[in-house]
């Protein structure tokens, strides 16, 4: 099961959007790092000083001994913080968990016909990565045993989609993609040749039909997790609502614009989004999902009493450089 960041090991940058937030960690353990440094950059300063000779043996073994009984008692407190949230909701796809205390409820989302589109969807990766592969093999070593299975694949995608719960425009548009994928695959068997402008005019003739079919899932599950998010807020009660905190489960991939994110974002108010409504990179589990969120809140907790700010701790500890270098507040996003 992917782990949650562990408080202290990585300095982290304060989010700007709910997407990369799995990089925002910290602990006390930051302020005993800072004075370290302040300290030992102040005694390289000094003329004469030993500061060349090595540490003296055990020191360094103490001080990480020590530094675990510190940290252990930040995760201790950081516990105790989730535990005092009213309501915390973990979002996963398929499943809205809505947690008070020790207390949790499973609110289901139905996913059939967002399952079955995935098939569809991910034949279009698959054949990227398989077409890719018999290219860059060339043609006295490309393994077309594998093309000849995949087509069977796509065949055999095909008459399933037919039969799906797929709507008739959706199942026309798989019929199409899954057409496309298999004439060029066939002519690259037939050949025994493939190239790198055969694939990408092959993708990007699928690339109408795929925007299509998933506008139109995407918009059936936006629908059908917001319709549990409304029962969700009908049982909670209004200071719970008010204070909820959401923490939505999906994969590390730093992709913008998360659908299940912009759901929640709908529902609870886009400007809690960085604030009370999270993105957990590469955790997919209730729990995984509440140790994150721990590390949040006890963050901001520590920061509101250390700086009197509440999201000092979900920055970098040396920010203050960071400025004196690059003379603004950034954050490394993807391109626009």
């Amino acid at each position: 099961m992917p782990q949650p960041p562990r408080p202290g090991t990585r300095l982290a940058c304060t989010p700007r959007n709910p997407q990369p937030l799995s990089r925002i960690a910290g602990s006390g353990a930051r302020l005993f790092a800072a004075f370290v440094l302040l300290l030992t950059t102040s005694l390289a300063a000094l003329p004469g000083t030993l500061w060349a000779r090595d540490t003296p043996l055990g020191v360094s073994t103490e001080l990480e001994a020590l530094n675990e009984g510190f940290r252990a008692l930040y995760r201790e407190r950081t516990r105790q913080v989730l535990e005092d949230l009213p309501l915390v909701l973990v979002v996963q796809n398929h499943t809205i968990t809505a947690v008070r205390g020790a207390q949790r409820r499973l609110y289901p989302v139905p996913l059939q016909r967002y399952n079955e589109a995935r098939a569809v969807i991910h034949a279009t990766l698959g054949f990227h990565g398989l077409m890719s592969t018999l290219e860059r093999a060339g043609a006295s070593h490309a393994d077309w045993a594998r093309l000849e299975t995949f087509l069977l694949s796509l065949e055999r995608t095909r008459l399933a989609s037919a039969r799906s719960s797929l709507m008739d425009n959706e199942r026309a548009e798989a019929a199409q993609i899954l057409a496309i994928l298999h004439r060029t695959g066939s002519e690259a068997l037939a050949a025994r040749s493939v190239t790198k402008a055969a694939i990408a005019n092959t993708l990007r003739r699928t690339e109408p039909r795929l925007a299509a079919m998933t506008h139109s899932v995407g918009q059936a599950h936006a629908a059908a997790m917001l319709k549990v998010l409304q029962t969700v807020r009908a049982e909670a009660s209004e200071q719970e609502w008010d204070t909820v905190v959401a923490v939505v489960t999906g994969p590390m991939t730093p992709r913008r614009n998360n659908l299940e994110t912009a759901i929640v974002a709908s529902a609870l108010g886009k400007q809690h989004l960085g604030t009370r409504i999270f993105y957990s990179e590469n955790i997919f589990s209730v729990d995984g999902a509440l140790a994150y969120l721990q590390t949040l809140i006890g963050d901001r907790e520590l920061s509101q009493h250390v700086f009197n700010t509440p999201h000092r701790m979900w920055e970098d500890l040396f920010a203050p450089v960071s400025r004196g270098l690059v003379d603004s507040d950034f954050y490394t996003e993807l391109a626009q």
